[in-house]
Protein backbone atom coordinates (compact mmCIF):
# COMPACT_ATOMS: atom_id res chain seq x y z
CA UNK A 1 0.00 0.00 0.00
CA UNK A 2 1.44 3.42 -0.79
CA UNK A 3 0.97 5.88 2.38
CA UNK A 4 1.59 9.27 1.81
CA UNK A 5 2.70 11.09 5.47
CA UNK A 6 3.12 14.98 5.69
CA UNK A 7 3.86 17.16 8.58
CA UNK A 8 3.71 21.26 8.85
CA UNK A 9 3.75 24.32 11.57
CA UNK A 10 5.51 22.25 13.90
CA UNK A 11 8.88 24.60 14.42
CA UNK A 12 8.82 28.44 15.62
CA UNK A 13 10.97 31.49 15.77
CA UNK A 14 12.37 29.55 18.83
CA UNK A 15 13.45 26.72 17.93
CA UNK A 16 12.96 23.60 16.09
CA UNK A 17 12.64 22.58 12.21
CA UNK A 18 10.08 20.82 10.38
CA UNK A 19 12.50 19.49 8.17
CA UNK A 20 14.44 18.18 11.61
CA UNK A 21 11.21 16.31 12.50
CA UNK A 22 11.31 15.06 9.30
CA UNK A 23 14.52 13.64 8.53
CA UNK A 24 14.17 11.83 12.01
CA UNK A 25 10.60 10.52 11.11
CA UNK A 26 12.26 9.48 7.35
CA UNK A 27 14.86 7.48 9.03
CA UNK A 28 12.74 5.50 11.72
CA UNK A 29 9.95 4.56 9.20
CA UNK A 30 12.45 3.47 6.71
CA UNK A 31 12.99 0.56 8.34
CA UNK A 32 9.38 -0.76 8.84
CA UNK A 33 7.86 1.05 5.12
CA UNK A 34 10.23 1.48 1.67
CA UNK A 35 10.96 4.64 0.73
CA UNK A 36 9.58 5.82 -2.76
CA UNK A 37 12.02 8.27 -3.12
CA UNK A 38 13.55 11.41 -1.03
CA UNK A 39 11.31 13.47 1.15
CA UNK A 40 10.09 16.42 -0.04
CA UNK A 41 10.44 20.07 1.58
CA UNK A 42 7.14 22.05 -0.21
CA UNK A 43 7.47 25.55 0.42
CA UNK A 44 3.77 27.05 0.10
CA UNK A 45 2.63 30.70 -0.21
CA UNK A 46 5.90 32.84 1.48
CA UNK A 47 3.09 36.19 1.53
CA UNK A 48 1.28 33.81 4.58
CA UNK A 49 1.90 36.70 7.84
CA UNK A 50 1.51 33.84 10.35
CA UNK A 51 3.99 31.45 9.11
CA UNK A 52 6.75 30.09 11.03
CA UNK A 53 9.79 31.09 9.26
CA UNK A 54 9.81 29.83 5.86
CA UNK A 55 6.38 27.98 5.45
CA UNK A 56 7.55 24.74 4.05
CA UNK A 57 5.93 21.08 4.85
CA UNK A 58 7.77 17.96 4.71
CA UNK A 59 5.98 15.08 2.89
CA UNK A 60 7.09 11.21 2.53
CA UNK A 61 6.11 8.49 0.17
CA UNK A 62 6.46 4.55 1.32
CA UNK A 63 5.38 1.26 0.25
CA UNK A 64 4.10 -0.24 3.62
CA UNK A 65 2.09 -3.44 4.28
CA UNK A 66 -0.80 -2.88 5.47
CA UNK A 67 -0.37 -4.52 9.18
CA UNK A 68 2.70 -2.19 9.61
CA UNK A 69 0.54 1.33 8.47
CA UNK A 70 -1.41 1.65 12.20
CA UNK A 71 2.41 1.69 13.60
CA UNK A 72 3.65 4.08 10.93
CA UNK A 73 0.70 6.71 12.09
CA UNK A 74 0.93 6.28 16.07
CA UNK A 75 4.95 6.79 15.21
CA UNK A 76 4.28 9.64 13.54
CA UNK A 77 1.89 11.06 15.94
CA UNK A 78 4.50 10.24 18.66
CA UNK A 79 7.14 12.30 16.69
CA UNK A 80 5.36 15.34 16.74
CA UNK A 81 3.23 15.37 19.90
CA UNK A 82 6.98 15.22 21.61
CA UNK A 83 9.40 17.88 19.21
CA UNK A 84 6.66 20.46 18.23
CA UNK A 85 7.16 23.88 19.95
CA UNK A 86 3.75 24.20 21.41
CA UNK A 87 4.83 27.16 23.58
CA UNK A 88 4.81 29.35 20.31
CA UNK A 89 1.12 30.34 19.68
CA UNK A 90 1.68 30.32 15.69
CA UNK A 91 3.10 26.93 16.29
CA UNK A 92 -0.19 25.03 15.07
CA UNK A 93 1.07 21.95 13.76
CA UNK A 94 -1.08 19.54 11.04
CA UNK A 95 -0.76 16.11 10.54
CA UNK A 96 -1.74 14.57 7.45
CA UNK A 97 -2.20 10.40 5.75
CA UNK A 98 -3.60 9.60 2.47
CA UNK A 99 -3.73 5.91 0.92
CA UNK A 100 -3.46 5.19 -2.46
CA UNK A 101 -2.91 7.66 -5.43
CA UNK A 102 -2.80 11.64 -4.96
CA UNK A 103 -6.33 13.04 -6.77
CA UNK A 104 -6.67 15.71 -9.02
CA UNK A 105 -8.77 17.93 -6.47
CA UNK A 106 -5.85 17.39 -4.05
CA UNK A 107 -3.04 18.93 -6.77
CA UNK A 108 -5.47 21.77 -7.61
CA UNK A 109 -5.91 22.47 -3.96
CA UNK A 110 -2.05 22.46 -3.39
CA UNK A 111 -1.15 25.18 -6.01
CA UNK A 112 -3.87 26.86 -4.31
CA UNK A 113 -2.26 27.11 -1.54
CA UNK A 114 0.73 27.97 -3.00
CA UNK A 115 -0.61 31.51 -4.93
CA UNK A 116 -3.06 32.14 -2.44
CA UNK A 117 -5.15 32.73 1.00
CA UNK A 118 -6.47 29.08 2.08
CA UNK A 119 -8.36 28.78 5.30
CA UNK A 120 -7.99 25.83 7.55
CA UNK A 121 -12.33 25.13 7.08
CA UNK A 122 -11.16 24.53 3.11
CA UNK A 123 -8.48 22.38 3.95
CA UNK A 124 -10.32 19.91 5.94
CA UNK A 125 -13.57 20.20 3.29
CA UNK A 126 -10.68 19.12 0.53
CA UNK A 127 -8.87 16.01 2.97
CA UNK A 128 -12.85 15.02 3.43
CA UNK A 129 -13.35 14.89 -0.31
CA UNK A 130 -10.16 13.04 -1.05
CA UNK A 131 -10.65 10.40 1.94
CA UNK A 132 -7.24 11.80 4.02
CA UNK A 133 -6.96 11.43 7.49
CA UNK A 134 -5.73 14.67 9.13
CA UNK A 135 -5.01 15.41 12.84
CA UNK A 136 -4.83 18.87 14.12
CA UNK A 137 -2.62 20.37 17.29
CA UNK A 138 -4.15 23.52 18.95
CA UNK A 139 -5.63 25.37 16.09
CA UNK A 140 -4.27 22.64 13.20
CA UNK A 141 -3.31 24.97 10.51
CA UNK A 142 -0.38 22.88 9.82
CA UNK A 143 -3.46 20.79 8.03
CA UNK A 144 -3.15 23.13 4.92
CA UNK A 145 0.48 23.01 4.60
CA UNK A 146 0.46 19.24 4.88
CA UNK A 147 -2.64 18.56 2.69
CA UNK A 148 -0.82 21.04 0.11
CA UNK A 149 2.70 19.04 0.55
CA UNK A 150 1.15 15.68 -0.75
CA UNK A 151 -0.65 17.23 -3.57
CA UNK A 152 2.01 19.47 -4.59
CA UNK A 153 2.91 17.99 -8.70
CA UNK A 154 6.66 18.37 -8.14
CA UNK A 155 7.19 18.77 -12.12
CA UNK A 156 10.26 21.29 -11.28
CA UNK A 157 12.53 20.50 -8.24
CA UNK A 158 16.05 21.47 -7.11
CA UNK A 159 17.94 19.73 -3.88
CA UNK A 160 18.71 21.03 -0.38
CA UNK A 161 21.12 19.21 1.83
CA UNK A 162 20.63 19.81 5.15
CA UNK A 163 22.87 19.21 8.05
CA UNK A 164 21.61 19.05 11.97
CA UNK A 165 23.39 20.03 14.54
CA UNK A 166 23.83 18.07 18.28
CA UNK A 167 21.54 18.79 20.33
CA UNK A 168 23.63 20.37 22.70
CA UNK A 169 24.91 23.31 19.97
CA UNK A 170 21.37 24.37 19.63
CA UNK A 171 20.95 27.87 20.24
CA UNK A 172 24.35 28.36 19.60
CA UNK A 173 26.54 30.41 17.19
CA UNK A 174 27.30 27.97 13.94
CA UNK A 175 30.39 27.27 13.34
CA UNK A 176 31.60 26.77 9.48
CA UNK A 177 34.50 28.08 7.68
CA UNK A 178 33.87 30.67 5.76
CA UNK A 179 36.55 30.11 3.13
CA UNK A 180 35.90 26.31 2.85
CA UNK A 181 32.48 27.47 1.84
CA UNK A 182 33.51 30.26 -0.68
CA UNK A 183 35.92 27.97 -2.00
CA UNK A 184 33.25 25.09 -3.01
CA UNK A 185 31.03 27.38 -4.01
CA UNK A 186 33.30 28.68 -6.64
CA UNK A 187 33.61 24.82 -7.50
CA UNK A 188 30.16 23.92 -7.73
CA UNK A 189 28.40 26.86 -9.09
CA UNK A 190 25.82 27.51 -10.57
CA UNK A 191 25.12 23.39 -10.25
CA UNK A 192 24.98 24.44 -6.34
CA UNK A 193 24.39 28.07 -5.76
CA UNK A 194 23.17 30.99 -3.35
CA UNK A 195 25.30 29.21 -1.07
CA UNK A 196 27.38 32.98 -0.70
CA UNK A 197 26.61 36.91 -1.33
CA UNK A 198 29.41 37.55 -3.43
CA UNK A 199 28.91 41.43 -3.41
CA UNK A 200 28.56 41.55 0.41
CA UNK A 201 31.07 38.40 1.13
CA UNK A 202 28.91 36.39 3.20
CA UNK A 203 28.37 32.97 3.99
CA UNK A 204 24.64 32.01 3.05
CA UNK A 205 24.63 28.21 3.74
CA UNK A 206 24.03 28.76 7.44
CA UNK A 207 20.79 29.92 9.29
CA UNK A 208 20.52 32.18 11.96
CA UNK A 209 18.30 30.84 14.49
CA UNK A 210 17.82 28.75 17.07
CA UNK A 211 16.73 25.76 15.08
CA UNK A 212 18.51 22.50 14.50
CA UNK A 213 19.90 23.43 10.81
CA UNK A 214 23.85 23.57 10.99
CA UNK A 215 23.89 24.50 6.99
CA UNK A 216 21.73 24.31 3.94
CA UNK A 217 22.87 23.56 0.80
CA UNK A 218 20.93 23.95 -2.32
CA UNK A 219 21.77 22.89 -6.22
CA UNK A 220 20.08 21.36 -9.67
CA UNK A 221 22.69 18.65 -9.63
CA UNK A 222 22.31 16.48 -6.87
CA UNK A 223 25.67 14.98 -6.89
CA UNK A 224 27.28 18.84 -6.93
CA UNK A 225 25.13 19.52 -3.54
CA UNK A 226 26.84 16.54 -1.64
CA UNK A 227 30.02 17.06 -2.79
CA UNK A 228 29.85 20.58 -1.72
CA UNK A 229 28.67 19.76 1.54
CA UNK A 230 31.57 17.42 1.78
CA UNK A 231 33.96 19.89 1.42
CA UNK A 232 32.61 22.50 3.50
CA UNK A 233 35.02 22.40 6.86
CA UNK A 234 32.88 22.65 10.14
CA UNK A 235 34.30 23.53 13.51
CA UNK A 236 31.40 21.67 15.19
CA UNK A 237 30.09 18.10 14.63
CA UNK A 238 26.81 17.34 12.76
CA UNK A 239 24.57 15.02 14.25
CA UNK A 240 23.02 13.62 10.48
CA UNK A 241 22.11 15.58 7.17
CA UNK A 242 19.46 15.25 5.27
CA UNK A 243 19.03 15.68 1.32
CA UNK A 244 15.33 16.95 -0.08
CA UNK A 245 13.68 17.65 -3.70
CA UNK A 246 12.15 20.95 -2.70
CA UNK A 247 10.19 23.44 -4.97
CA UNK A 248 12.88 25.99 -3.90
CA UNK A 249 14.07 28.21 -6.65
CA UNK A 250 11.20 27.29 -9.01
CA UNK A 251 9.09 30.78 -9.64
CA UNK A 252 6.14 27.94 -9.35
CA UNK A 253 4.44 30.62 -6.93
CA UNK A 254 3.86 33.59 -9.20
CA UNK A 255 1.23 33.22 -11.97
CA UNK A 256 -0.02 36.35 -14.54
CA UNK A 257 -2.37 38.36 -13.32
CA UNK A 258 -3.71 41.90 -14.24
CA UNK A 259 -3.40 44.45 -11.57
CA UNK A 260 -6.93 44.96 -10.65
CA UNK A 261 -6.72 41.44 -9.87
CA UNK A 262 -4.39 41.81 -7.69
CA UNK A 263 -5.46 40.22 -3.72
CA UNK A 264 -3.87 40.21 -0.27
CA UNK A 265 -0.78 37.13 -0.32
CA UNK A 266 -0.77 36.52 -4.02
CA UNK A 267 2.00 35.86 -6.00
CA UNK A 268 2.02 37.45 -9.02
CA UNK A 269 3.64 38.52 -12.30
CA UNK A 270 2.28 41.95 -13.72
CA UNK A 271 2.70 44.20 -16.60
CA UNK A 272 2.30 47.65 -16.13
CA UNK A 273 3.19 51.76 -16.44
CA UNK A 274 5.23 53.27 -14.05
CA UNK A 275 2.57 55.74 -12.77
CA UNK A 276 4.69 58.06 -10.32
CA UNK A 277 8.22 58.95 -9.33
CA UNK A 278 9.67 56.83 -6.84
CA UNK A 279 9.92 57.80 -3.16
CA UNK A 280 11.72 56.79 -0.19
CA UNK A 281 10.77 55.84 3.20
CA UNK A 282 12.94 53.92 5.84
CA UNK A 283 15.53 53.23 3.41
CA UNK A 284 12.53 51.76 1.48
CA UNK A 285 11.75 52.40 -1.93
CA UNK A 286 8.40 52.74 -3.53
CA UNK A 287 6.71 53.68 -6.53
CA UNK A 288 3.19 52.92 -8.74
CA UNK A 289 2.05 50.58 -11.16
CA UNK A 290 -0.84 51.15 -13.05
CA UNK A 291 -2.46 48.88 -16.52
CA UNK A 292 -5.98 49.28 -17.28
CA UNK A 293 -7.43 47.72 -14.39
CA UNK A 294 -5.93 49.35 -11.25
CA UNK A 295 -3.01 50.70 -9.91
CA UNK A 296 -0.64 49.21 -7.25
CA UNK A 297 1.83 50.42 -4.93
CA UNK A 298 5.47 48.91 -5.54
CA UNK A 299 8.46 48.50 -3.23
CA UNK A 300 12.08 47.60 -3.10
CA UNK A 301 12.51 46.95 0.32
CA UNK A 302 15.89 48.29 2.82
CA UNK A 303 16.98 44.09 2.39
CA UNK A 304 17.31 44.02 -1.32
CA UNK A 305 20.38 46.53 -0.81
CA UNK A 306 21.93 47.62 -4.03
CA UNK A 307 18.92 46.47 -6.46
CA UNK A 308 16.74 49.30 -4.68
CA UNK A 309 19.77 51.53 -6.99
CA UNK A 310 18.04 49.76 -10.28
CA UNK A 311 14.53 50.69 -9.04
CA UNK A 312 15.24 54.36 -8.26
CA UNK A 313 16.37 54.84 -11.95
CA UNK A 314 12.80 54.30 -13.40
CA UNK A 315 10.93 56.78 -14.43
CA UNK A 316 6.78 57.55 -15.13
CA UNK A 317 5.70 56.33 -18.51
CA UNK A 318 8.36 53.58 -18.15
CA UNK A 319 6.38 50.15 -19.60
CA UNK A 320 7.77 47.21 -17.07
CA UNK A 321 6.84 43.47 -15.90
CA UNK A 322 7.22 43.04 -12.01
CA UNK A 323 6.98 40.07 -9.94
CA UNK A 324 6.62 39.92 -6.52
CA UNK A 325 4.25 39.14 -3.91
CA UNK A 326 1.11 41.58 -2.02
CA UNK A 327 1.30 42.43 1.04
CA UNK A 328 0.04 45.06 2.95
CA UNK A 329 2.53 47.64 3.93
CA UNK A 330 1.00 50.75 6.66
CA UNK A 331 -2.19 49.52 5.18
CA UNK A 332 -2.03 49.72 1.52
CA UNK A 333 -1.95 46.90 -0.25
CA UNK A 334 2.10 46.65 -2.12
CA UNK A 335 3.65 44.57 -4.17
CA UNK A 336 6.89 43.10 -2.63
CA UNK A 337 9.70 43.37 -5.83
CA UNK A 338 11.21 40.14 -6.70
CA UNK A 339 12.39 40.93 -10.15
CA UNK A 340 11.80 43.45 -13.19
CA UNK A 341 12.10 43.85 -16.42
CA UNK A 342 11.80 47.39 -18.24
CA UNK A 343 9.92 46.98 -21.13
CA UNK A 344 9.91 50.19 -22.98
CA UNK A 345 11.58 53.34 -21.58
CA UNK A 346 10.63 57.10 -21.58
CA UNK A 347 13.57 59.49 -22.98
CA UNK A 348 15.12 60.93 -20.19
CA UNK A 349 15.65 64.39 -20.73
CA UNK A 350 18.35 67.31 -18.54
CA UNK A 351 18.28 70.64 -18.69
CA UNK A 352 21.98 71.71 -18.80
CA UNK A 353 23.50 75.36 -19.26
CA UNK A 354 25.09 76.00 -22.68
CA UNK A 355 28.95 76.06 -23.86
CA UNK A 356 30.17 79.54 -24.50
CA UNK A 357 29.17 81.05 -27.46
CA UNK A 358 32.51 83.15 -28.13
CA UNK A 359 34.86 80.36 -27.00
CA UNK A 360 33.20 77.07 -26.42
CA UNK A 361 34.40 77.23 -22.25
CA UNK A 362 31.82 76.26 -19.66
CA UNK A 363 29.42 78.64 -18.04
CA UNK A 364 28.95 79.11 -14.52
CA UNK A 365 25.35 80.33 -12.99
CA UNK A 366 25.50 83.78 -11.86
CA UNK A 367 21.50 84.39 -10.38
CA UNK A 368 19.79 85.33 -13.65
CA UNK A 369 22.48 85.20 -16.07
CA UNK A 370 25.56 83.28 -17.10
CA UNK A 371 28.81 84.01 -17.17
CA UNK A 372 31.97 81.86 -18.82
CA UNK A 373 34.53 81.47 -16.52
CA UNK A 374 37.25 81.04 -19.24
CA UNK A 375 36.68 84.37 -21.15
CA UNK A 376 34.11 86.27 -18.60
CA UNK A 377 31.79 86.56 -21.60
CA UNK A 378 28.01 87.09 -20.55
CA UNK A 379 24.26 86.34 -22.12
CA UNK A 380 21.03 85.43 -20.23
CA UNK A 381 20.33 82.47 -18.26
CA UNK A 382 18.56 80.26 -20.98
CA UNK A 383 19.24 76.09 -20.04
CA UNK A 384 18.67 73.46 -23.38
CA UNK A 385 17.30 70.27 -23.35
CA UNK A 386 19.36 67.06 -23.57
CA UNK A 387 18.56 63.33 -23.86
CA UNK A 388 20.32 61.73 -22.18
CA UNK A 389 21.34 57.73 -22.17
CA UNK A 390 19.14 55.70 -19.26
CA UNK A 391 20.87 53.20 -17.28
CA UNK A 392 18.38 50.66 -17.78
CA UNK A 393 19.32 47.71 -20.34
CA UNK A 394 16.56 45.28 -21.67
CA UNK A 395 17.42 42.97 -19.08
CA UNK A 396 15.54 41.51 -15.74
CA UNK A 397 17.06 42.98 -12.16
CA UNK A 398 16.50 40.61 -9.59
CA UNK A 399 17.25 41.14 -5.71
CA UNK A 400 20.40 39.76 -4.12
CA UNK A 401 20.98 36.18 -2.87
CA UNK A 402 20.45 37.26 0.71
CA UNK A 403 17.15 38.81 0.00
CA UNK A 404 16.53 36.10 -2.07
CA UNK A 405 12.69 34.70 -1.05
CA UNK A 406 13.05 30.59 -0.95
CA UNK A 407 10.62 30.47 -4.12
CA UNK A 408 11.97 32.70 -6.50
CA UNK A 409 14.37 31.35 -9.32
CA UNK A 410 17.81 32.82 -9.36
CA UNK A 411 18.63 33.94 -13.24
CA UNK A 412 21.65 32.41 -13.33
CA UNK A 413 19.42 28.72 -13.50
CA UNK A 414 17.72 27.77 -16.46
CA UNK A 415 14.19 28.72 -17.03
CA UNK A 416 14.87 31.59 -13.99
CA UNK A 417 13.61 34.07 -16.99
CA UNK A 418 10.69 32.04 -18.04
CA UNK A 419 7.66 33.90 -15.41
CA UNK A 420 8.68 37.31 -16.87
CA UNK A 421 9.22 36.95 -20.46
CA UNK A 422 5.76 35.14 -20.37
CA UNK A 423 4.34 38.25 -20.59
CA UNK A 424 6.59 39.59 -23.33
Amino acid sequence: MRLHIAIDDTDSPDGMCTTYLGALLYRELSKVAEPVDLPRLIRLNPNIPYKTRGNGAVVMTFEADEETIPEIKDTVLSYVKELSDFEHENTNPGVVFLEGEVPDKLREFSLKALREHVTIGEAEKVARIVGAEYFKFKLGRGVIGSLAAIGYPLEKFTYELLAYREPENFGTPRRVNEESVFSADRWAYPFSYDNVDPYKRSVLITPHGKDPVLVGIRGVDRAKVLQVFEMVKFGEPFAFYQLYKTNQNTDDHLTPKKIGELRLYDSAVVRGRVASPYWERGRHVFFELEDETGKIRVAAFEPTKKFRNWVRKLLPGDEIIAAGGVKEHEGVLTLNLEKFYPVKLVSKVEYQKPRCPKCGGTMKSKGDYLKCKRCGYKMPKKLIAVEVPRDLERKIYEVPPDARKHLSRPLVLQGGEDKILELL
